[in-house]
């Protein structure tokens, strides 16, 4: 989780700078433009959320929060309105101001947390050591990020990120700590439901009978099932060009297949219709003889991408035989 935050973080600076293309900070980053899109919005929205409330929490600490001045006034008013949840909190972790966001994240009303700790929202899933290691980062001075799977009044869990800093009076001592919190529950669960559908697929390929392979435009391996290594007789890791596999093939008529006259190369070329008849053809990998083999191919876009992209199912071709 800590890996994939400083990931996010890398990825949305590089957006702010506009030195890469967001179709190549998506093919890095393996994720969809998209997503890259929500996580620089997010930033952004934390980083509005967080300015406003630093200048609140200052204000708190610095005037009578009583006071009816103008400029406290407006500092309210931001605070009231911004679209993420703020708590303020005395040194000892006791809330002392919570805005309307809350209310409607968490279905606490407001005299429900005053003097309460956010304890409250604890679900179990933050560590004790978690939690020690953020109070060691805020009573030193610094921020804490992170990410809490918390729970509503109601009962009900969600996800939320959160930055949680010290704020100073001004002899420079720590009086509040502010925490600056995003709703991020559709997100995590979109991403948990992208994982499952991959885990999912995966599965499915793996435990399939016959060789299945993704390759790019330039022939590298995108993905290859445990059944392809064992027919071709290789190891296939991502990224290996399949034309360069230890492999010789053979037509219908025993020619040898090589660059442009290979079917799989045609059709990478743009030779061959999106669905092209399944081509029946010898191979012979490095550990065996002459394999016959029924291959369908399948032109693709990728996902996000469009970038072309190859499927290969490959069988052995039972009515041929294997020759030696």
């Amino acid at each position: 989780m800590q890996k994939r935050k400083i990931l996010k973080e890398e990825a949305v600076e590089r957006m702010r700078s506009g030195t890469t293309p967001l179709l190549d900070l998506a093919r890095e980053y393996g994720v969809s433009t998209n997503t890259l899109r929500n996580w620089l919005r997010q930033s952004q929205l934390r980083s509005q959320a967080q300015e406003d409330a630093r200048r609140v929490a200052t204000a708190l600490s610095q005037e009578d929060y009583a006071s009816s001045s103008q400029r406290e006034r407006l500092l309210i008013h931001a605070l009231e309105y911004s679209p993420a949840t703020i708590i303020i909190t005395d040194v000892e972790g006791k809330v002392v101001y919570a805005n309307p966001k809350f209310v409607e994240t968490t279905g606490y009303a407001i005299d429900e947390v005053i003097g309460q700790t956010p304890r409250i929202l604890k679900s179990g899933a933050t560590s004790a050591n978690e939690y020690r290691q953020l109070w060691k980062t805020i009573l030193s001075g610094k921020e804490w990020r992170g990410t809490f799977h918390n729970r509503r009044k109601d009962g009900r869990l969600y996800w939320e990120r959160a930055s949680i800093s010290p704020v100073l009076d001004a002899e420079g001592k720590i009086a509040h700590f502010m925490a600056v919190k995003e709703d991020i529950t559709e997100f995590m669960e979109s991403e948990q439901a992208v994982r499952r559908a991959a885990a999912t697929c995966g599965a499915i390929l793996a435990a399939l009978p016959c060789a299945v392979l993704l390759l790019d435009a330039q022939m590298k391996i995108l993905y290859a099932n445990g059944a392809a290594e064992k027919l071709l007789g290789a190891a296939l890791p991502v990224g290996t060009r399949f034309d360069g596999l230890n492999l010789q093939w053979i037509d219908s008529a025993g020619w040898a297949l090589t660059g442009a006259n290979h079917p799989l190369i045609r059709l990478l070329a743009g030779g061959a219709d999106n669905a092209a008849e399944p081509v029946c053809l010898g191979i012979i990998p490095p550990t065996r003889g002459v394999c016959w083999v029924r291959i369908a191919l399948q032109s693709m876009a990728l996902p996000d991408t469009r970038e072309k992209a190859l499927l290969l199912t490959i069988s052995e071709d039972c009515s041929r035989t294997p020759q030696t």
